[in-house]
């Protein structure tokens, strides 16, 4: 029985028999030996190291209690010797010890059933089915598929094999494996995207790629807009769920640090040639770039020297300008700052512009007609995507200091925009003619049932189709859209005082069109039932319109005449909305237009009681509307001005005349003392006396407030 000892190997405490041993030892010391000129050599010998630990932990996984000869000669047997890597004899035996390596992994049908590692496109099971069963794999490949897309459960069975099936890497210690690590040469967040690359043998911008679509997927997420449509399976739904997924993979993975795991997650397989050429590939990048640091700082240096000695020189010479060229060079930083906030504000105004004009896609069909309209339509995304890709794209070139091709690519973005702004200039020019003519007159009266009803309360009926709603961008009056209809909130109520006891209402159908005879045309087709039930009177939530018909701002305002006396209250979701969309394209001689606005009638509020008085609309509830409140405080405020005004003006007369008056008693009491007593003057002098000190009392309660 062998001595078995415990030793710490590269962190790792490994149990190992004191033969085993020496056999590791006088491995490494032929590594050292051979590595000695090497440039990176103990770079080198520590991956290696690194290595056969990690394949000394494999091999105690599997149950041994310690490692033994036989397994230090399979690990050295899997990483290879020294000699076997000089003279090109021994790189010829090197590739027949590979290949003899890889005719462990095939399998004939009958054997055990593996997934192959040499001969994988995702996990190498369906490479594993087709050696088991001695078919080839691209015949297995082609029947998951078509399970996977055409039954639905292919894709399932797949991962089950994945995670079932052991690989053909087992068999063989140290045989060639990929594994799926974060690579943290090529990352740009934490090397995910780069790392699935090298694990399915794709460029690492596919991952990325696959990784953002969700993000814009939102632009695409209807199927029928007409002509031009995109293809259904590019309608994915906006979902976070890539990076969450981003994210646990960033947890779950490990980073490939050492020069093996770079070299498994490579897929190469990790021996002495491996491990030394990739080492010395770091080496020789390092040092590159060290060089090229030494140069480029050695050039700025020279640089800087030269500018200093220049500058000094002129400063010497010309002192007086050092505060000008101070001042000069913050007018610049101030230049450039403002140009950066404008372009900044021009890219962010774009970008949203054109998330809108997405968002007015599923509207074409409701707007525009085929053929010119949609195709300049599509153009005018040029028109606002292409100075957001140029501004992005010169940005990330004068980052990377890529000044090659500038010119070619000036003039194709210049082109492509240009040829965007035709189609905007043909796109408006187009819209505005079908939108120049408004309708002729067309008021009707709407028959009510019960018109002497002491109350009339306007509620909306729901509609009678159920429409799907925009879930992500709002635009007034479009509210809601289904296959064929689309479904507007361009409706406005108006309250008035009835000449009479009877409720009675006007409806005004409006609409725009190309001629008079089609705005008149489409005014008449507006379909508005407005129905009386007892004291309720229900009115449709909106306007509906198909793609025949096409959006020209139609818009139905209903005039409800309510008698003195009579109580009325509109619900809130009469008219939902609450803005107003007017094109500016009118013709002079169309004089005539219905006032849909608050100065034509009484203002009111959604939800609230009226009573019609002759003076007017008043709450049930006293309260006053916000609308009357700032006029009454607008007319109340300069009436409490003039009267602060008028009573500061009191104040100073009454406090001058105070003063006045204080000055004549002075005076008097002063002609009192200087006046001589008479026996005959003794009561006319008591009667002046008296008269003198109950005169400014007099005068003071006539000036007082």
């Amino acid at each position: 029985m062998k001595k078995v000892i415990n030793i710490n190997f590269q962190g790792r405490v490994i149990p190992i028999e004191e033969t085993a041993y020496d056999l590791l030892q006088q491995y490494v010391d032929s590594l050292r030996r051979y590595f000695r000129d090497e440039e990176g050599r103990d770079e080198i010998i520590n991956d290696i190291e690194s290595r056969i630990a990690e394949l000394m932990g494999e091999t105690l996984k599997k149950g041994n209690t310690c490692i033994t000869d036989a397994d230090v000669e399979a690990i050295i047997a899997s990483i290879g010797r020294p000699e076997d890597f000089d003279g090109e004899e021994e790189k010829v035996k090197s590739k027949v010890y590979e290949e003899s390596g890889r005719s462990n992994y095939t399998y004939t049908k009958g054997e055990r059933l593996y997934r192959s590692e040499n001969d994988k496109v995702i996990a190498g099971v369906c490479s594993g089915i087709g050696h088991y069963f001695g078919i080839d794999p691209l015949i297995v490949r082609i029947l998951f598929i078509i399970f996977a897309f055409g039954f639905g459960f292919g894709f399932i069975v797949y991962l089950v094999l994945w995670v079932a099936v052991p690989s053909t890497a087992s068999t063989v210690l140290g045989a060639a494996k990929k594994r799926l690590l974060r690579d943290p040469d090529n990352k740009i967040i934490a090397g995910v995207c780069s790392g699935l690359g090298y694990y399915f043998g794709v460029n690492a911008w596919i991952p990325r790629v696959l990784f953002l679509i969700p993000f814009f997927s939102f632009f695409f997420r209807w199927n029928h807009w007409g002509a031009f449509d995109f293809p259904n399976f590019l309608s994915f739904s906006f979902s976070p769920a890539s990076t969450i997924i981003y994210i646990i993979l960033w947890l779950v993975l490990p980073e490939a640090k050492t020069t093996s795991e770079r070299l498994e997650m490579k897929g190469e397989k990790v021996d002495i040639n491996s491990i030394k050429n990739n080492i010395s590939e770091e080496m020789k990048g390092v040092g590159e770039r060290v060089s090229k640091f030494g140069k480029e700082a050695a050039d700025f240096a020279q640089q800087t020297g030269k500018r200093f000695g220049g500058e000094v020189g002129k400063t010497a010479r010309r002192s007086g300008r050092g505060l000008g060229n101070a001042l000069a060079l913050l007018i610049k930083i101030f230049v450039y700052f403002i140009i950066g906030a404008i372009l900044f504000a021009i890219v962010s105004a774009l970008f949203g512009l054109g998330v809108a004009v997405f968002g007015l896609l599923p509207l074409k069909g409701y707007i525009l007609h085929d053929g010119w309209q949609t195709i300049f339509a599509w153009g005018s995304l040029l028109f606002i995507w292409v100075p957001v890709i140029a501004i992005i794209t010169s940005i990330i070139r004068r980052i990377a200091r890529v000044h090659n091709n500038s010119g070619v690519i000036r003039t194709a973005f210049l082109s492509l925009w240009i040829l965007g702004l035709i189609c905007v200039i043909g796109l408006i020019t187009s819209v505005a003619n079908d939108f120049y003519y408004e309708n002729n007159h067309n008021i009707q009266t709407v028959p009510l049932s019960n018109p002497t009803v002491d109350k009339l309360e306007v509620k909306a009926a729901r509609p009678n189709v159920l429409y799907n709603r925009f879930e992500w961008l709002k635009l007034e009056p479009f509210a809601r859209i289904d296959e064929d209809t689309m479904y507007i909130n361009n409706v406005s109520v108006q309250i008035i005082k009835a000449n009479n006891d009877s409720f009675a209402i006007q409806m005004a159908k409006n609409s725009n069109g190309v001629s008079r005879e089609k705005a008149n045309e489409l005014a008449s087709r507006i379909n508005y039932p407005v129905t009386q039930q007892d004291s309720t009177l229900w009115v449709p939530r909106g306007i509906g319109i198909s793609q025949d018909e096409k959006f020209r701002n139609q818009s139905v305002i209903l005039s409800i005449a309510v008698p003195v006396g009579k109580r009325i209250k509109i619900d809130n979701n009469v008219g939902g909305w609450e803005g107003r969309l007017h094109f500016g394209w009118h013709n002079d001689a169309d004089d005539w237009r219905w006032n849909n606005d608050a100065d034509y009638g009484y203002p009111w509020e959604f939800n609230v009681e009226y009573l019609m008085t002759n003076d007017g609309l008043k709450r049930v509830d006293g309260k006053v509307d916000n609308d009357n409140e700032e006029n009454n405080n607008d007319t109340i405020q300069p009436d409490l001005q003039d009267f602060d005004r008028q009573r500061q003006q009191l104040e100073e007369q009454r406090e001058q005349k105070r003063r006045e008056l204080q000055q004549l008693d002075s005076v008097l009491r002063k002609n009192r003392d200087t006046i001589p007593s008479t026996p005959a003057t003794p009561a006319k002098t008591a009667v002046i006396l008296e008269n003198n000190m109950t005169i400014p009392n007099i005068l003071l309660s006539r000036f007082s407030i």
